[in-house]
Parts: structure tokens; C-alpha cells; sequence
């Protein structure tokens, strides 16, 4: 019992609140090691997903496709990125695994362009933020989905 304390205690404090804030990714050398395995597109209208990759330490901290990339150490999440959906890493005949593209993923320079292009498409286990809806429609949609549940609890 004792044991488990100090080792709870020792994580709780080791832990920088700043790196909790970041979105800090490390680029795995094997897709087996990886939270995600992504194709890296050249064509932005192809891509799932575009990333700014960024060292500022404050842009880091707002995480919203904004990744920081780093060899070792902690980090959010880990990433295979290949070049070629045929890449021979992504077929492991010994184990007999087959390692499925998750997406794929654009780089970009231009910080306004980041951010999910596919709809509907989510990386598993990678911050993002909300966006609201605040245009003209989307007050609308607002509205009927308000409309529609009041008149659900009125019943």
C-alpha cells in the first residue's frame, strides 16, 4: 500500500502542467508502436486531416492541430506517418498483421488551414476543439433542435 502511494505521489509530481497542456506527438519508426498510422498526402483536397506542425511553445499549448514533434519522452500521442499506401512496414508477414491506414494527413505551413477536411472523420485519442456553428444555419439548427425538445418535455 505504502508503495503504491510513493508511486502515485512521485507521478503527481513529476507531471508539468504545461506538457498536460501541449499537443506533443512523437513519430514512431514502426507502425506497431503507433497510436495512429496515417498516409501523408501532397494534395490538401485529399487529406482527412491537415496539421500545422509548429516549436512555439504557445501554439503547442493551444492544440488544435497544432503538433509539436519530438524524438523521445512524453507525449500525447504516437504516429507512423508513411509516404506510400503500399509500404512494406505496414504488412507484417511474420505476426501475420495487416496495419491499416487511419487516415490521411496534409502538413501544413499556413496555420488557418488546419483542422478535420473530411467530415465526420475523428483521430482517436487526439485533442481537438469545438467549433461552434455561428452562422445563419447553424442558429436555425439551433433553434428547431431547442423547438423540438421543449415540445418532447412537454408532453
Amino acid at each position: 500500500m505504502r508503495i503504491n502511494f510513493l508511486f502515485i505521489m512521485m507521478f503527481a509530481f513529476s507531471i508539468n502542467p504545461n506538457i498536460l497542456k501541449a499537443q506533443t506527438v512523437i513519430e514512431m519508426m514502426n507502425p506497431g508502436d503507433a497510436n495512429q498510422v496515417l498516409l501523408e498526402v501532397n494534395d490538401i483536397s485529399k487529406a482527412d486531416v491537415v496539421v500545422y506542425k509548429t516549436e512555439d511553445k504557445t501554439e503547442v499549448e493551444e492544440w488544435d492541430y497544432m503538433w509539436k514533434f519530438k524524438k523521445w519522452g512524453f507525449s500525447n500521442f504516437s504516429v507512423y506517418i508513411t509516404k506510400d499506401s503500399s509500404d512494406t512496414l505496414l504488412f507484417d508477414a511474420e505476426m501475420g498483421i495487416t496495419y491499416q491506414l487511419q487516415g490521411k494527413i496534409y502538413f501544413t505551413n499556413n496555420k488557418e488551414e488546419r483542422g478535420i477536411k473530411t467530415p465526420g472523420f475523428h483521430l482517436e485519442g487526439v485533442l481537438q476543439k469545438a467549433n461552434v456553428n455561428t452562422s445563419e444555419e447553424g442558429k436555425k439548427s439551433k433553434e428547431k433542435a431547442k423547438k423540438n425538445s421543449e415540445e418532447k418535455f412537454d408532453e
